[in-house]
């Protein structure tokens, strides 16, 4: 099952994850409550409906809009616009997996972006840089 295996992904990262947030699309919420059991327990999981849909303008919006007391946030949505944006987001990064990531994000594909930013609202073009890609391929190869 490829969304629990990202989300033991994202719980063996070094980053403390401080909240699950989805789109509420039915799919959508069934990969992030698969995700989220696989992280410590007692972090919350919401709601953005604005992630269903989205241009990549309004998806990124919706992140803008992100609790600036969660600092480490799992995004689960949909494609084009979660490609598109974690595209657009990312300044920088190892440049073959940032162009892996460009010529193919995959459903259960998982992006992690870093940010320097003090408020979400900061949120910008170019402001992330891309931590690490994974893709349900990638973690067939490492079997």
């Amino acid at each position: 099952m490829n969304a629990k295996r990202m989300g033991e992904i994202i719980a063996g990262e070094k980053w403390p994850v401080d909240a699950v947030v989805h789109s509420g699309a039915r799919r959508a919420k069934e990969t992030a409550l698969i995700a989220h059991a696989e992280l410590p327990s007692g972090i919350p999981i919401s709601v953005e409906p604005r992630l269903y849909e989205a241009t990549v303008a309004g998806f990124i919006a919706a992140l803008r809009d992100l609790p600036d007391s969660a600092q480490t946030i799992v995004v689960v949505g949909h494609n084009p616009s979660l490609a598109e944006a974690a595209l657009r987001l990312s300044g920088g990064g190892d440049k073959a997996t940032l162009q892996r990531m460009a010529a193919k994000f995959p459903t259960a594909g998982l992006a992690m972006l870093e940010f320097d930013l003090v408020h979400w609202s900061e949120l910008a073009a170019g402001k992330g840089r891309l931590a690490a890609f994974f893709t349900p391929s990638t973690l067939a190869e490492d079997d």
